[in-house]
């Protein structure tokens, strides 16, 4: 849900994210290639794949996620390199991504996340501007790095196997019972 008053604080497992805008502006920043289908920002502090961090993802945009590193991390993370400092620019990834994932990227002393729903492989997403990390409307500040959260697909229930395994073996009854018919 956007912050609807001005401070507004959340507390996520120790983790205080604070956003000073009336409302999340991270809006402001569009990105080509693939559009993002919904943000969260925009905060003060840092961005460092934290399981606070993905504890409010998972809450924020629904599903599990999982920190999958960042362009200022060993070898870039999960990107080809760190973009340029500069208000606009382009991550590589360091190879396609395909379903739900969400970016994270950090300028100055702010951040914003972004989810974006990839229904065909993306290997790149080129962004504006970072005036939607800026808080209070201040100007944009170069990107310091970006994190990749990649959502980790739901693992069946017990249950989920229990039923196809009878499905299957009815399959298998309902078969042996027609070529014996047919003999």
């Amino acid at each position: 849900m956007k912050a609807l008053f001005a401070p507004l604080a959340v507390a996520i497992a120790g983790l205080a994210f604070a956003t000073t805008a009336a409302a999340e502006n991270c809006s402001n920043t569009t990105f080509t290639a693939l559009a993002s289908t919904d943000c969260a920002g925009s905060f003060v502090g840092n961005i460092n794949g934290s399981g606070s961090e993905t504890t409010f993802l998972n809450s924020r945009f629904g599903g599990t996620f999982t920190y999958a590193g960042a362009s200022d991390g060993p070898n870039n993370g999960p990107f080809t390199s760190n973009p340029a400092v500069s208000i606009n620019g382009t991550l590589t990834f360091d190879s396609p991504i395909l379903g739900n994932f969400v970016i994270g990227i950090k300028a100055a002393n702010n951040f914003s996340y972004y989810f974006f729903s990839a229904l065909s492989p993306t290997s790149f997403l080129t962004f504006s501007s970072t005036s939607g990390i800026a808080v209070n409307g201040n100007a944009p500040k170069d990107l310091s790095h970006a994190n990749l959260y990649v959502m980790t697909p739901p693992v069946p229930e017990p249950e989920t196997y229990a039923l196809m395994l009878a499905g299957l073996a009815a399959l298998g009854f309902v078969s042996r019972r027609r070529r014996r018919a047919d003999r």
